[in-house]
């Protein structure tokens, strides 16, 4: 009995020593396989900085690595960077010079560089109205950085006004339209002389034949001097010093009769030394005796048989009394429905250009009538002549056109 429950303990003995022999191993595994799961989990939860840089470095080389090209992968080319383009730059591309006399010449530039990364050709450069260029030459080319200048020359005109010159630059330059920078030169040509009267009228019957003095002054205070005086024909002289320095003169011309009568119209030319004002023309005529406002009619739109009314005024150049002794047409279209003597010194708004005067005139209003049109003629032409008592007779001519039917 003893000795069968003694071989019952020994080999429930041996069967758990069996079994701890085989389980602890086992047990073993499991807690070291639940340990390291519990670990990920911890450090995937947790968010541990460790774990996240080397996440962060291991996108990072990822994406690196899908940029470097694959040998033998079918890839789009790669752009390469745009080469240096020229790029001309001036300094200023306008130039206002104010106030210039008018007859001068004058000089100036525009200074330019090249601003790009590679060589800026000029190709051509154009100027205005008898502007001179020079400073470049076609084809020339600046390097990048390099500069330029170009030189401008140009004369102003005989008359006042605004004066504009524009100066064409061609070039290479991509970022200008057509390659084209438009450069500007304005002004303001004024007189630097101021002269009257602009116009001289002469009477042969009158005293020196009416001539009046000339006066020359300086506009903007520099003194100048009367180096010559000319006429046409030498119909006026008048005396003057080459070595007087003034900002004002007063020239008194002397009239030749005779010359006048051969020459009734011309000019007076004088010459000065004021830097911006070299000469100072003045045109003279020779009055008759007797004028009229209107030497000319042109008429327009006329119909056969209507009438129409026109106003002429005969005037005295010399302000002297006179009679009108008759009026007549050559063709007998214009008929005279009053001539009105108007006494001195009664200005008339109606006598055109003639505001001035004072002394005795004539109010003429006259009928025109168009005739019939005859073999297909569409003008009406006609001379009307008023003959002045004891004097000469004047003449008016006449033009119509027939409005179209």
């Amino acid at each position: 009995m003893v000795g069968n429950r003694a071989r019952k303990w020994v080999v429930a003995g041996q069967r758990e020593l069996y079994s701890a022999s085989v389980l602890t191993p086992l047990l073993v595994c499991v807690a070291a396989l639940l340990l390291q799961s519990g670990c990920r989990q911890e450090a995937s939860s947790t968010g541990s900085p460790v774990r996240q840089a080397e996440k962060v470095k291991t996108v990072a080389s990822e994406k690196a690595a899908a940029a470097v090209p694959v040998a033998n992968e079918s890839r789009p080319a790669q752009s390469q960077p745009a080469a240096g383009i020229p790029r001309i730059e001036f300094k200023s591309v306008a130039q206002n010079f104010g106030d210039i006399g008018p007859e001068t010449s004058h000089t100036t530039k525009f200074e330019f560089k090249n601003a790009g990364g590679a060589p800026l050709k000029i190709a051509h450069v154009q100027g205005c109205c008898g502007s001179v260029v020079r400073g470049v030459r076609d084809g020339q080319e600046f390097a990048s950085g390099e500069s330029g200048t170009i030189e401008v020359e140009y004369r102003t005109g005989t008359y006042p006004g605004s004066l504009v010159r524009r100066i064409t630059v061609q070039t290479n330059d991509p970022n200008q339209r057509d390659g084209i920078v438009n450069l500007t030169i304005k002004a303001n040509v004024v007189y630097r002389i101021e002269y009257s009267p602009n116009r001289v009228n002469l009477f042969p019957k009158k005293e020196n034949a009416g001539c009046s003095p000339i006066t020359l002054k300086s506009t903007d205070g520099k003194r100048f001097s009367i180096s010559g005086f000319r006429t046409t024909a030498n119909t006026l002289t008048a005396a003057f010093d080459p070595n007087a320095k003034a900002t004002e003169f007063v020239l008194r011309p002397k009239a030749d009769v005779a010359k006048l009568a051969r020459n009734p119209r011309g000019q007076i030319s004088i010459n000065l030394t004021h830097p911006e004002c070299t000469s100072v023309l003045i045109p003279y005529d020779v009055l008759p005796e007797f004028s009229v406002t209107r030497s000319q009619l042109t008429l327009f739109n006329l119909k056969a048989n209507e009438p129409i009314q026109q106003e002429i005024w005969v005037l005295s150049n010399y302000d002297e009394d006179f009679e009108i002794e008759s009026i007549s047409s050559e063709r007998g279209t214009m008929k005279v429905l009053e001539a009105k003597k108007v006494p001195a010194a009664a200005k008339t708004a109606g006598a055109a250009g003639d505001s001035e005067r004072t002394g005795p005139r004539y109010q003429v209003r006259i009928e025109i009538t168009p005739p019939a049109m005859e073999d297909k003629r569409s003008t009406l032409s006609d001379v009307l002549e008023i003959k002045i008592k004891g004097g000469e007779t004047l003449t008016v001519q006449c033009r119509g056109f027939y409005a179209a039917s």
